[in-house]
């Protein structure tokens, strides 16, 4: 499969990653990584502006509800984990440039570990998919402003932009993890995919729990928000009615979207599915 990258990839120095035209899955099979970028880490806990910004979702509506009791001291829920300084930055920089993908990013971060752990027990893994959640849309920021925020319907270039930033944030995510099969690395570039095959930027069928749950949470927070090119926001049941449709096409798992309106209703879960973890990655990036 060939997946073609428009524009070249840097890191926020200006470091050219990725040359624009070079094929991101070729790349990945022989990506001269170093992991320079681990030799300044930072501990999540010890970033206070970002765990201030998380704690902010225990009050959004309808988030509220979801995280009612979940995880009351975050900093020490957080524990140890680490994260590359340079990826830091990069949401830093999504904070300042683009504050609804800021915090959009945060919602899906927080919401989906909470629904995560209706599944996996094991707190490290639930953490580690922290991690995933919360860099997954690096790539975001290279995205023109202008692009983000246009009421007009997008031309042909204006989609493929949008469409590459899944290539993006895996270039970034695996630079700065130093390892192209890195969790944050996968979860970067499989986000927007599906389990029929439906979705971009290669068309795969997932089995993931992992991003069965991100895409429950992104559409669902993306649905509900006010958008410039939207006429209107959706109400939580409308939008529960379109990703009702998304499972019947087989899109992701109907539990977790049982599980989701369970959350936000403040209604009692039972019965759910046993899902698996599943796993992400694909053999293309393999290296």
């Amino acid at each position: 499969m060939n997946v073609t990258i428009g524009q070249p990839v840097k890191d926020l120095k200006g470091k050219i990653l990725l040359d624009a035209g070079k094929d991101v899955l070729e790349w990945a099979k022989r990506a001269p990584l170093t992991g320079e970028y681990l030799k300044k880490k930072i501990k999540f806990r010890e970033n206070p502006q970002l765990v201030e910004d998380l704690m902010t979702v225990y009050q959004i509506a309808p988030y509220n509800n979801i995280l009612e009791g979940w995880a009351p001291n975050l900093r020490e829920w957080i524990g140890e984990m680490y994260g590359p300084a340079m990826a830091f930055d990069e949401l830093k920089l999504q904070r300042t440039r683009d504050p609804y993908a800021y915090r959009h990013n945060l919602i899906i971060t927080m919401v989906g570990s909470r629904m995560l752990e209706l599944w996996i027990k094991a707190a490290p893994t639930v953490r580690k998919a922290f991690q995933a959640f919360l860099f997954h849309d690096l790539g975001k920021s290279r995205v023109a402003a202008t692009i983000l925020e246009k009421s007009e319907t997008l031309n042909d270039l204006e989609r493929r932009a949008i469409k590459e930033h899944p290539l993006t944030s895996f270039v970034l995510n695996s630079a700065y993890w130093g390892d192209v099969n890195h969790l944050c690395a996968e979860v970067a570039l499989h986000h927007h995919e599906d389990r029929i095959g439906t979705g971009y930027p290669t068309g795969i069928k997932t089995n993931s729990l992992i991003l069965d749950i991100l895409g429950a949470v992104d559409r669902f927070d993306a649905l509900i928000s006010e958008r410039p090119f939207r006429f209107k926001k959706f109400s939580s049941r409308e939008a529960f009615d379109l990703l009702k449709k998304d499972t019947e096409e087989g899109k992701f798992e109907g539990d977790v979207l049982r599980a989701l309106v369970a959350l936000v209703r403040k209604e009692k879960i039972t019965d759910l599915k046993k899902i698996k973890l599943g796993t992400i990655g694909r053999s293309e990036v393999q290296k």
